[in-house]
């Protein structure tokens, strides 16, 4: 059986995809989401990053750590 690559939130153990199927790539929106949703208090430093000119998917995906395997 294939495993399959995934970001899991640092703060929460959250699993999300990560990469997306068709383009596979992090979506830096969908980890915003869920540091939003979850994490609020955590979210200004990347929001900062992002204002500084850092691309939304590696400021983003600094809150994850890539884990391989199932789900």
């Amino acid at each position: 059986m294939p495993t399959h690559e995934r970001y899991r939130c640092r703060s929460c153990g959250f699993d999300l995809p990560a990469a997306l199927p068709v383009t596979h790539a992090p979506n830096g929106a969908m980890l915003l989401q869920h540091l939003a949703a979850m994490h609020r208090e955590e979210l200004r430093p990347y929001l900062a990053r992002m204002e500084a000119g850092a691309d939304i998917a590696d400021a983003a995906a600094e809150a994850y750590e890539v884990v391989a395997g199932e789900s």
